[in-house]
């Protein structure tokens, strides 16, 4: 698949074909000395083309299908909730047995911020090589496991 990327302040965007947004990457900056001038050192390792060896993947995960606005029966829930275990699951499952093989070290689950009806996981992966923070080289890094994500239907 062609993924597209856009910087946004010290995170960046990326899209699928479709230009909807798949995946939001935040690099792991390090520790940065001051922490007053954090923006300003980030600014600076943006522009130069400094790298990172891992960063935070945050994309959604699995939807409940529950409206606010909206009267369900319990067989109705029932459903939702084991569509919405069945592809947790999913995601357990491709975690545990191939995440490492992607770079996974880690995995969290939480609310979406942009949507309260779906949860979001965010997965810090690490790469085997130093990755320098120009667009092209992150998609290069992260597009193997987004491939795969397709792949298994989790995006």
């Amino acid at each position: 698949m062609r993924w597209g990327i856009e910087q946004e302040e010290y995170y960046f965007k990326i899209y699928d074909e479709d230009k909807n947004v798949a995946a939001y990457f935040q690099p792991d900056y390090g520790q940065i000395e001051p922490r007053e001038r954090e923006y300003e050192i980030i600014e600076r390792m943006l522009k130069n083309g400094d790298t990172i060896t891992s960063g935070l993947l945050y994309m959604p995960m699995a939807k409940f299908n529950i409206r606010d606005d909206a009267d369900y029966s319990i067989d109705e829930i029932i459903s939702s909730i084991e569509s919405t275990l069945e592809r947790v699951k999913q995601w357990r499952e491709l975690i545990s047995t191939t995440g490492s093989g992607y770079g996974i070290e880690h995995a969290w689950i939480r609310r979406a911020h942009t949507d309260y009806d779906m949860l979001a996981i965010l997965l810090v992966v690490r790469f085997n090589r130093q990755v320098r923070l120009f667009k092209k080289d992150i998609l290069d890094a992260v597009s193997k496991l987004l491939d795969l994500l397709v792949e298994k239907g989790l995006i």
